[in-house]
């Protein structure tokens, strides 16, 4: 396509429609979509069709590719106009995603570290569970490694980390604004510390996520998270790894009552593979020994 004077002028229409829309990374449906608009408001000669047109754009530097690789096949492309964020890029990935685990932390100031990983949960469809737990069962999955997704993007020195989440028909996820002023959909609080609590691999470790339970605390509804927990159905007993942070973090027993009802029937782990533990016998839990100093167990 030339770069005659009706071309230019439907450029300018094009970067005008981009420079208003509030988002900063482009599918290529993201992009034909808006073609399809700018074609209905200024009609567009015969011989243009969406397509060539889309390819115009990237010919002549209109919108520029994000360079990304992959370690899964990711055929797909992206395309931004100016400056983005590797948050929007990351929710450019997957339609009905969201920012998770260690990157809501950071975002709700729960943690200094910036981390180079984005995690980013797309959720599972519905699937029933018909397991019943055993000591003998939980200690055999925890004595192993936390299984960690292998799917990941990368884009200059920023990691994508997908995650398949557990199906909540989106429990707790919030539309917020991030640092540099761009749409976002997040984690809340509540659903942000239940999260690093099951994962805690995806926060940075059980210290980490202790100190975010710390930051929390005044912040922090119980009630909130009690009922949001129940809501995600867990089949294992995470109310016990959760009301153990949040009693480390300050929270008295009166206000975990919440938590307290729910049953504690079984011994469990605050992470997987942890080599040196402590016992907390009152919310039944295994912890590393190097959160000992910070941890007065209960009795």
């Amino acid at each position: 396509m030339n770069t005659a004077p009706r071309n230019q002028l439907l450029y300018e229409y094009f970067k005008q429609k981009l420079t208003a829309s509030s988002k900063h990374v482009y599918s290529p449906s993201d992009l034909a979509s808006l073609i399809s608009e700018l074609r209905a408001d200024f009609g567009f000669p015969q011989s243009i069709s969406v397509a060539k047109f889309q390819r115009s754009l990237i010919e002549n530097g209109i919108v520029q590719e994000i360079l990304i690789t992959a370690t899964y096949p990711f055929e797909s492309k992206r395309y931004h106009l100016g400056p983005f964020s590797p948050y929007e890029l990351a929710l450019s990935l997957r339609s009905g995603s969201y920012l998770s685990h260690g990157t809501a932390a950071y975002l709700h100031k729960l943690t200094d570290q910036t981390h180079q990983t984005i995690y980013l949960n797309k959720e599972q469809s519905p699937k029933d569970s018909t397991t019943s737990l055993t000591q003998a069962g939980i200690n055999r999955a925890f004595m192993s490694r936390q299984r960690e997704s292998g799917y990941i993007v990368m884009h200059d020195r920023t990691k994508i980390t997908l995650l398949n989440g557990k199906h909540s028909d989106r429990l707790g996820v919030i539309q917020s604004t991030g640092p540099g002023g761009e749409q976002i959909e997040l984690t809340n609080l509540e659903r942000t510390l239940i999260d690093i609590a099951v994962r805690p691999a995806y926060a940075g470790g059980p210290k980490a996520v202790l100190e975010a339970y710390r930051r929390a605390h005044s912040k922090t509804s119980v009630p909130r998270l009690a009922k949001m927990l129940a809501e995600l159905e867990y089949v294992y007993p995470y109310h016990q790894a959760i009301g153990f942070y949040l009693q480390t973090a300050g929270h008295s027993l009166a206000v975990l009552k919440p938590l307290l009802r729910m049953r504690r029937r079984f011994d469990f782990f605050l992470a997987h593979a942890i080599k040196h533990t402590r016992f907390d016998p009152y919310w039944r839990i295994h912890f590393p020994d190097n959160l000992s100093d910070s941890v007065g167990v209960s009795g």
